[in-house]
């Protein structure tokens, strides 16, 4: 896996992690957050299923996403 760690004064990104569920699931699962976008709020499983999915992602060689 390439981990993508770019940092800045203001900006620190890191690989995603299973303890962030709870942090995603406070946006996506919020209907005021996702009023303008583009899915309805999402579920606890809905959303442990993409940090899952994007974790496996992050192990593909070459990355892709």
């Amino acid at each position: 896996m390439t981990p993508v760690l770019p940092t800045g004064p203001r900006l620190a990104l890191r690989e995603i992690e299973h303890e962030d569920t709870a942090v995603f699931l406070a946006i996506c699962g919020d209907p005021e957050a996702t009023r303008y976008l583009s899915f309805e709020p999402r579920t606890r499983d809905q959303v442990q299923a993409i940090v899952d999915r994007s974790m496996n992602l992050a192990k593909d060689s070459p990355r892709t996403e």
